[in-house]
């Protein structure tokens, strides 16, 4: 190769690797080193699928390179530290001492998607959204916590009133027996209620915890990190910096959009640490909940039946007019990102935007 070409191969802004005919990587530059996380001489002789597993990548077909074209392809790349990103991949044939080869040229753009995405979800529902929209919204969420409480006192006063009085039977009954066995059937059977009515008393909390109308939106949060750190041992951080005038109907929002976020982290991440954060940006609030759990695939999860807090959550976040994103992937915690206008239809902030710090 020439000192021209190998002076823009290295200096290039993009990623490159030299790939032969047999799908094998020759070289790579620098940026490519900083991209994927190898170092170049752990990519020489490597497959390609090592950076873009799983993918097609179109390789020499033997005929001279003035003879063929470059080509364009999207991928997803992968890096030592099993982060994922979409590529943009232009592939361009060269002719090499080795032979015919295909110069990759990788970009990450992870950016350019997101404003991508926040493009797109650029709902217009309040672009006509006047007085007697926002109430209607309000009285919406009110509608909802409202039918919350009902089911709540419903399971407090009936459900739970009766598993209790038959868990108190239940242990009249054991102490009348003898027989060992018996007893411990009676026993298995009363650590079974005893889940049951945790459970419940659970469900009603999440139906009904402490309200961010009495108190504000950090205290109510805070109410469900210290039961959920009681119970499962998760340390929290809470950083809620939205000290302007929410109406409490939003307020409501913001907190069940959270709170189904926390719900998840509980039941599901096995995470050490989770952290919130809440500021206000464009009118409305921005919220980050990050855990450093065992991830998981929004896609997969989403699709299986029963499990609809992540839909509850874009869902709840749309009608407001803002826009909520889930970021994760097995063994990498995961990422809740929402924003939410506190009335009318503000300028939207970007997915991800770091302008809002």
């Amino acid at each position: 190769m020439s000192s021209r070409f190998t002076q823009l191969f290295e200096h290039s802004p993009d990623a490159m690797v030299i790939v032969d005919r047999t799908g094998h990587i020759n070289d790579a530059n620098k940026r490519a080193e900083a991209l994927f996380g190898y170092g170049r001489d752990q990519m020489r002789g490597e497959s390609i699928s090592t950076l873009f597993p799983g993918q097609t990548v179109p390789l020499p077909n033997g005929s001279e390179p003035g003879e063929r074209v470059g080509s364009h392809v999207d991928l997803v790349g992968s890096s030592t530290d099993l982060r994922q990103f979409p590529a943009d991949v232009n592939i361009i044939p060269i002719q090499t001492q080795r032979g015919t080869a295909e110069v990759l040229s990788v970009r990450d753009i992870t950016e350019e998607q997101r404003a991508q995405f926040v493009l797109e979800l650029g709902l217009d529902v309040f672009e006509s959204a006047d007085h007697n929209l926002q109430s209607l919204l309000d009285h919406f969420i009110r509608a909802q916590e409202e039918e919350r409480n009902r089911i709540a006192a419903g399971i407090h006063d009936d459900t739970i009133q009766i598993l209790a009085a038959a868990n108190l039977r239940l242990q009249q009954l054991r102490n009348r027996l003898d027989d060992p066995e018996e007893r411990d059937i009676l026993d298995k059977l009363a650590k079974t209620l005893h889940m049951a009515l945790s459970r419940l008393r659970q469900l009603i909390f999440d139906l009904r915890p402490t309200s961010p109308e009495h108190g504000g939106l950090e205290r109510a949060l805070r109410a469900v990190l210290e039961q959920m750190q009681s119970d499962v041992d998760v340390r929290y951080q809470l950083d809620d910096r939205c000290t302007g005038s929410v109406p409490a109907s939003i307020s409501a929002l913001i907190f069940r959009i959270a709170q189904e976020a926390l719900i998840n982290v509980r039941k599901h991440a096995k995470a050490k640490t989770v952290q919130l954060e809440f500021q206000e940006v464009c009118g409305g609030c921005l919220a980050r909940i990050v855990d450093d759990g065992v991830g998981y695939s929004p896609a997969d999860v989403e699709e299986r039946p029963g499990h609809i807090g992540l839909s509850l959550m874009r869902e709840r976040a749309v009608i407001a007019g803002g826009w909520c994103r889930i970021e994760s992937m097995p063994g990498a915690g995961a990422m809740v990102e929402f924003w939410v206008p506190y009335n009318g239809l503000p300028t939207q902030p970007e997915a991800g935007s770091e302008r809002a710090a």
